[in-house]
């Protein structure tokens, strides 16, 4: 979606908002599950995002671009994984404290010329990972 005023962005905000304060309700099971499906999307169209990442910026090798947008999926996957970003994260009863991941709410994603794909999907999951929504430049 191109917004070309700041009436379409407000309107985007306030939807992307919605959304994002529905999915921080989800359980850290539910997150997972839409993580790894996302990162397994991105992955199954690693080759066709680069090609076009290539053809519509001039800038770049499609070979190389594959392997970022497979790094950016595969491998931000697999670091996250297991990683705890729902409730509560850490507990320490001998000082009475808990630690709440909580998610921000909306993110500016800026998406460079040089890596449009692969930024992207590496912000996209870090988004879904920790309940955030974005909106990408």
């Amino acid at each position: 979606m191109n917004v070309t005023n700041i009436q379409e962005l407000e309107a985007l905000i306030q939807r992307v908002k919605a959304a994002q304060t529905q999915y921080a309700t989800y359980t850290q099971e539910q997150v997972d599950v839409i993580f790894k499906k996302a990162a397994l999307a991105a992955n199954t169209a690693r080759i066709p995002l680069a090609k076009m990442a290539v053809a519509e910026t001039g800038m770049g090798v499609v070979e190389d671009k594959v392997i970022k947008n497979h790094f950016a999926s595969e491998m931000i996957y697999n670091k996250y994984k297991h990683e705890k970003t729902c409730g509560v994260i850490e507990e320490d009863k001998s000082f009475g404290f808990q630690k709440i991941a909580e998610p921000v709410g909306i993110l500016a994603g800026i998406v460079p010329t040089t890596n449009p794909t692969s930024t992207a999907i590496f912000k996209a999951l870090i988004a879904l990972k920790t309940r955030n929504g974005i909106i990408f430049s």
